[in-house]
């Protein structure tokens, strides 16, 4: 994981410096002082954003969470369920004529005027790049044939991907009463969103151009992530007077990626400072450990009315898990088998468990399982058994 040089960072401000994006980034950035105490070690820290989580994708795992199912206004990161459904609905090359609704809508915009002719395609390009919200209501009455119907194909989406904690009324995520999320919902609508590569792809984005008409417009994320890591994949900012400063931010660093959000902060400062610190702990407070590994593997059992007394079973289901650093020290193992074994037996019969617990607790379970198939004795392993022992008897006499 690679923080970019800080010359990049001081630049933003005049990276931002356009009217499209000012409601989202009227803030100041961090400074190199604030960006190294904010990376800090990934050790605890008093976070003050309303909610925020932290989720490993690779492992479905929780890395950290505050408040997650407290329902707060989100601001346009509701935009990132908004692409998803009309990425399903609608064909990116569909051209939208925009209303005077969508060219009248405030704060972020990527300049619409009535009338304008704009692929949809370069219309989510506006959504997730640089926040705008006329680009949100010319697609949402496209797709939708409304806002309304459109916020409804929304909430749909949000109870099929299991959100159950989400109401939106609107495709920008404006102030309104019943327009609200939770962080572990923007979760599940990012990590879905980074599974269609047309739309991540679009996210990860700090500069590009549209066609307005004929008219070519620069794009430049609102998203300072983008530009603080060089291994960040998005996703999307937020601001409203209600809903304060937001953030989903998605990084990998190896064979891992990582998904955090922060709701509710007080300032833009705050939203990035926190986010890094919780990049941070994602990846530093936590280390994948082969539970397999140290497990003893297999055992000698006697089975009974089998042709061959003697077997060896194995342990199955070989697993990595992520666990915060130096818990490893403290994996015990346990073997549990079956006492009378008896013949046939089918190959991956279970036979017993190997139980792995962290300080005394019980954390995950393994199945011991025979390798191979045992057959019963048959008639013919009882004649030659007989033979053999009339063969001793007969040395022993003689």
């Amino acid at each position: 994981m690679k923080i970019k040089k800080i010359g990049i960072i001081m630049c933003i401000c005049m990276i931002f410096n356009f009217s499209s994006v000012l409601a989202e980034d009227a803030d100041t950035e961090l400074t190199e002082k604030e960006i190294v105490e904010a990376v800090g070690t990934g050790s605890v820290k008093n976070i003050r954003a309303k909610s925020a989580m932290v989720y490993d994708r690779k492992y479905h795992q929780i890395l950290y969470e505050k408040n997650i199912d407290e329902e707060l206004p989100n601001a346009s990161t509701t935009k990132i369920l908004t692409a998803i459904v009309a990425y399903e609905n609608a064909n990116m090359n569909d051209l939208v004529s925009v209303s005077a609704e969508a060219a009248r809508i405030g704060g972020s915009t990527i300049g619409l005027r009535m009338g304008n002719k704009v692929l949809l395609g370069d219309l989510l390009k506006g959504l997730l790049i640089c926040s705008g919200n006329d680009a949100a209501i010319a697609i949402a009455e496209h797709v939708g044939g409304s806002v309304e119907n459109f916020a409804n194909m929304m909430n749909q989406k949000a109870l099929e991907l299991g959100a159950y904690h989400t109401s939106f009324v609107t495709p920008h995520g404006l102030d309104n009463d019943e327009h609200y999320t939770t962080a572990r919902d923007l979760i599940t609508f990012a990590d879905y969103l980074l599974q269609i590569p047309y739309l991540s792809e679009i996210v990860a984005t700090r500069f590009t151009t549209i066609k307005i008409d004929e008219n070519i417009r620069e794009l430049r994320t609102t998203n300072e992530m983008l530009s603080i890591y060089s291994n960040a994949k998005g996703v999307k900012t937020g601001y409203t007077g209600k809903a304060g400063r937001c953030l989903v931010t998605a990084v990998e660093s190896g064979d891992r990626e990582i998904i955090t959000v922060v709701l509710g902060c007080e300032t833009k400062k705050q939203r990035t400072s926190e986010s890094i610190w919780l990049i941070q702990h994602g990846f530093q407070s936590f280390e994948e450990v082969d539970l397999y590994e140290k497990m003893k593997h297999s055992f000698e059992i006697l089975v009974e009315k089998a042709a061959q007394k003697e077997h060896v079973i194995e342990v199955y289901d070989k697993k990595m898990v992520l666990l915060p650093v130096h818990e490893k020290e403290k994996i015990t193992y346990e073997y549990h088998l079956l006492n009378h074994l008896v013949a046939p037996l089918k190959k991956e019969e279970n036979v017993g468990e190997a139980i792995v617990k962290i300080n005394g607790v019980v954390f995950d379970t393994f199945s011991i399982k025979i390798s191979y198939e045992i057959p019963r004795k048959t008639v013919l392993d009882y004649l030659k058994e007989m033979m053999k022992h009339q063969i001793v008897y007969t040395q022993i006499r003689v």
